[in-house]
């Protein structure tokens, strides 16, 4: 329960920076007297996704564990790119009119750019489908990396580094990785390295949950994480790493302190629920929320809550029927079948969803009673998407 209420904290930020901030920015669609623009909801999310690389990997094969992760996030994210392509070819015409506006028509390039996942090296967040997506080629080359250093760990390194040594060789590649903007501005960016240290947090605080780190060197990782953030956000940049730190806290506490579900109470269904649906809210909630806050202010729809409630209650809905239809359904049917692992500590699978909503004990099929086969998953995780312009300074103001 502690981690569902992490990230339906994050992807709440995350979606309201986009519902009440970059919508603004779009002139035809009218602006909210509130905007709450603070991007860290996307690191935080990227930090979720490297801590439960740890207790799922150590439960499968490398390979088995890219199939499970690439058969979680590609299938909703093919279906849900799909979709808002479709809808910007029959919407984007008809607002901006006869002449060129603020909607980018996708054509069928960027179509093909967004299947092959190398929208990124394009450079241009403005000419996307939708400028959330570029955290999605971000994952897959953390997971394709994560399944190889853990296999080339196993077979040459497991006796001669200790953990801690990897965790700090991530990091120093992403500190290191804007010396590549020389050969193009989107290479760091682009390729994931820029962002490796969010990952390398997360890995940080589940081996300090494991005890495999000693409580000195995490806080020197989370520093140095904090340290490089604060460098690469844009303003407010001491808030926006203030509230990272803040997230990061709170991770710590749940990895070793007591599950918050007691202190809940009655919150606690409707955190699950939200956090089952995470992923869902991440791939709809921004150009196809903006396509919808633009239809009712053409309608002239007031007062403002009313307008900006409609749009959440679409995002949510909307999210729901692409994990219930979608995401559920293709994971059973393209993840890899279940088979027994060894057990691993309580703290790993007790009560616990990856990023992208997988219970580790639901990748291997143990203590679910499943008797190997594979099991519905039990939800989703979340993304974040850009909130800032491009161009020199895209690498300052991604989040």
């Amino acid at each position: 329960m502690s981690w569902d209420v992490i990230r339906v904290v994050a992807i709440t930020f995350v979606v309201a920076g986009h519902v009440t901030g970059g919508a603004a920015l779009i002139p035809d669609i009218e602006p909210y007297p509130v905007s709450l623009r603070l991007p860290f909801g996307t690191f935080t999310l990227l930090v979720l996704s490297g801590y439960f690389m740890g207790p799922t990997l150590r439960k499968l094969r490398p390979g088995r564990w890219l199939h499970s992760r690439l058969a979680r996030v590609l299938p909703a994210y093919v279906v849900a790119m799909l979709v808002t392509f479709l809808v910007l070819r029959i919407v984007a015409p008809i607002f901006n009119g006869e002449q060129d506006g603020p909607w980018y028509l996708p054509g069928a390039g960027d179509l093909v750019r967004n299947l092959l996942l190398v929208h990124e090296w394009t450079g241009n967040m403005h000419r996307r489908i939708d400028a959330s997506y570029w955290t999605l080629p971000v994952q897959v080359a953390a997971f394709t990396a994560a399944a190889l250093l853990c296999w080339y760990w196993r077979r040459r390194w497991a006796r001669r580094f200790r953990p801690a040594v990897a965790v700090w060789g991530v990091i120093a590649v992403s500190a290191a990785s804007p010396v590549l903007s020389g050969i193009a501005l989107v290479v760091p960016t682009a390729t994931g390295l820029y962002f490796a240290h969010l990952f390398a947090a997360g890995a940080a605080i589940w081996l300090w949950s494991q005890r495999r780190i000693a409580g000195p060197n995490l806080a020197a990782v989370l520093a140095a994480v904090l340290g490089l953030q604060l460098f690469r956000s844009s303003e407010p940049q001491w808030l926006i790493v203030t509230c990272l730190g803040a997230m990061l806290g709170l991770m710590c506490l749940a990895a070793r302190g007591p599950d918050w579900g007691r202190v809940l109470g009655w919150l606690r269904r409707p955190f699950s629920w939200l956090a089952g649906i995470s992923f869902g809210i991440y791939l709809v909630h921004q150009k196809l929320g903006y396509v919808v806050a633009r239809v009712l202010s053409g309608m002239e729809i007031e007062p403002w809550w009313l307008r900006m409630g409609l749009v959440l209650a679409v995002i949510v809905l909307a999210a729901w029927a692409l994990t219930v239809l979608v995401e559920r359904p293709l994971y059973r049917l393209l993840g890899p079948s279940a088979r027994p692992a060894p057990a691993v500590g309580a703290r790993d699978t007790a009560g616990v969803r990856d990023t992208f909503g997988v219970r580790p004990s639901e990748v291997t099929g143990d203590a679910t009673g499943t008797g190997g086969r594979n099991p519905a998953p039990t939800g989703d995780g979340g993304h974040g998407a850009p909130d800032d312009t491009p161009g020199d300074e895209a690498l300052r103001t991604r989040g």
